[in-house]
């Protein structure tokens, strides 16, 4: 670059040279009528709040980077939320709350469930909760309850028509699962004692407790999983709660079994013979094959009654289909305690055999295997012949 040229007669004396020269010398040339301004360089500080801001969005990024990859490793937990803005001291109803899939770590929390938002209508929050917030015990309290604590007030409704007496706070009682009579719908259950508490505090005809927040849903879910209100039934005083509750549920196991035998086909022995996996069916059998009858604990040939020829079906022979020993038999019904594979074959045998399966009794020493053979081949001939 040329220096030390001033004034006009310069900046003339610079044109010719750079005329000479085929090209121009410096910067560029402004258009007309435009002035022109030098390049300036930041100052210091401006290009320190550059790097700042750069550091920024490198760290958000950076961040949101780490947000994503720990969302495709960690595991989620559903978790309470709120589903709308909560003001303080809002009463919840159910509507009020929502689930939502977090990684929650060590912050608090409560998890959901399907009767959680059922369960914590009726509580007020403490303060003002925004909407999709997590919902935790401590912000929590009965809608005129003080604080608490990490511990949820809940009121147990409970039958009290066992303590003709009433109950007080205080005393120590039975918590009774009112059971279930037997029907055709199921077996029920037997009336059994459930826990063994003192009755703190009452609200009416009602418990109330203080638990801890995994508890809490429990108590308030109780009456419902029962199918009733739990009984009280209260100690006396200086009794022995655990030997007073062994021999009630003794009583009540025994009063159910009555009941269920009452109303069992094969009796109170048959409805307890199962094992653990094993289901029960009972099936019509037709004995006009056992011209003396057939009873309980005879060995006998289930038998496939057949069905005659026929030009659209083809029919089938009369045949053997298994040995059997009648364990569990009353009045021309067969109860079977069975696998669920071996259940389903009993369960649907009289649909697929068209009628139901004939009973042949046996002697207790036969050999089953030679018995069947000669009866399926004898049978095989008959049906041929009615052709």
């Amino acid at each position: 670059m040329i220096r030390g040229l001033r004034g006009r007669s310069g900046r003339r004396r610079l044109q010719q040279r750079e005329a000479a020269a085929g090209g121009f010398v410096g910067p560029a040339p402004a258009a007309a009528g435009v002035p022109t301004r030098a390049p300036r360089r930041l100052s210091g500080g401006a290009r320190r709040v550059v790097v700042a801001a750069a550091g920024l969005l490198l760290a958000a990024g950076s961040i949101a980077g780490f947000v994503r990859t720990a969302d495709a490793f960690d595991e989620r937990a559903a978790v309470v939320v709120a589903a709308r803005d909560l003001p303080r001291g809002h009463v919840l109803s159910a509507g009020d709350l929502d689930a939502a899939l977090v990684l929650p770590g060590a912050v608090p929390h409560l998890e959901w469930s399907d009767a959680a938002a059922a369960a914590l209508a009726g509580l007020a929050v403490t303060h003002s909760v925004p909407a999709g917030s997590l919902v935790t015990a401590g912000m929590l309290a009965g809608p005129a309850a003080g604080a608490f604590g990490d511990r949820l007030e809940v009121l147990v409704p409970v039958d009290t028509s066992l303590a003709p007496s009433g109950v007080a706070e205080g005393d120590l009682v039975l918590l009774i699962d009112p059971g279930a009579a037997p029907s055709g719908s199921g077996p029920g259950r037997a009336r059994r004692v459930i826990d063994t508490l003192v009755a703190e505090s009452l609200a009416g005809n009602a418990l109330r407790l203080f638990a801890p927040p995994a508890e809490w849903v429990q108590w308030r879910t109780l009456a419902a999983r029962l199918g009733g209100l739990p009984l009280v039934l209260p100690v006396p005083l200086g009794g022995d709660a655990a030997g007073l509750a062994a021999e009630l549920n003794a009583v009540w196991a025994a009063d159910h079994q009555m009941a269920a035998a009452a109303g069992s086909p094969l009796g109170a022995v048959w409805e307890t013979a199962g094992g653990p996996g094993l289901l029960q069916t009972v099936v019509a059998v037709d004995v006009s094959l056992s011209a003396s009858g057939v009873a309980q604990g005879d060995l006998a040939l289930l038998v496939d009654p057949g069905v005659p020829l026929d030009a659209a079906s083809g029919g089938r022979p009369r045949s053997v289909l298994r040995s059997v020993r009648l364990d569990h038999y009353r009045d021309g019904l067969l109860g079977i305690w069975a696998e669920p594979a071996e259940w389903v074959w009993w369960q649907s045998l009289a649909q697929r055999l068209g009628a139901a399966p004939m009973l042949l009794r046996v002697s207790p020493d036969a050999d089953t295997d030679a018995v069947s053979a000669d009866l399926n081949e004898a049978w095989r001939k008959h049906w041929e012949q009615r052709r």
